[in-house]
C-alpha cells in the first residue's frame, strides 16, 4: 500500500476545485439553480474522520506498547480506511470549495449566499476528514529500521511502511 503524500492530496484538491468551479460556473451562467448541500454531508465527513482517528489510535497504542495485541487485518483495514478518508476528503473538500467559489459571484442573492455558506461548511468538514485520515495513516506506519524484524510492538501489524 502506497503511503499518502501531501503532493498527491493537494493535486486531488486542486483538480477537484477546478472541475467543480468550472462546471458550477457554466451551469449557473446558463440559468441553472444551484443545488443545496445536504446537512448529512458534513456530519458524515466528521463521523468518518472520527472513526479513522479512533481506529488509528488503537494501532498507535499498540505500537507504543500500551496494548498487547492488534489484529493485523484490523491494522490493515485501519490504514485503508484512513487513506480512503484522506482521498475522499481531498475530492469532496476541493469540489465543495470550487462549488462555493462559483457561487460567490452571486453573493448578493441571499438564497445562493446561503448555499455557498453551506458548501463552505461542508468543505471544511471534508478537509477535517482529510486531516484525520492523514493523521490516522501516519499512526499506522511501522518503523522499518532493519534492526528489528518481527519483534516488538508494531511488528507484523499490517500497516503501511514508513
Amino acid at each position: 500500500m502506497t503511503p499518502l503524500t501531501w503532493r498527491r492530496l493537494a493535486l486531488w484538491v486542486g483538480v477537484s476545485v477546478l472541475l467543480a468551479w468550472g462546471a458550477a460556473a457554466l451551469l449557473l451562467a446558463r440559468g441553472q439553480a444551484p443545488v443545496a448541500v445536504p446537512l448529512s454531508l458534513p456530519i458524515g465527513c466528521l463521523i468518518a474522520g472520527g472513526i479513522a482517528i479512533a481506529w488509528g489510535w488503537t494501532v498507535r497504542a499498540y505500537q507504543r506498547g500500551h496494548r498487547h495485541h492488534v489484529d493485523p487485518m484490523k491494522a490493515l483495514r485501519t490504514v485503508a480506511f484512513a487513506q480512503a478518508c484522506a482521498y475522499s476528503g481531498a475530492v469532496l473538500g476541493g469540489g465543495l470549495g470550487g462549488y462555493a467559489l462559483a457561487l460567490t459571484a452571486y453573493w448578493d442573492h441571499a438564497p445562493r449566499r446561503s448555499i455557498a455558506i453551506e458548501a463552505l461548511i461542508a468543505a471544511a468538514a471534508a478537509v477535517a476528514m482529510l486531516v484525520a485520515g492523514v493523521i490516522a495513516e501516519r499512526w499506522c506506519r511501522i518503523d522499518d529500521d532493519g534492526d528489528q524484524h518481527d519483534a516488538g510492538p508494531g511488528a507484523g501489524a499490517g500497516a503501511a511502511p514508513a
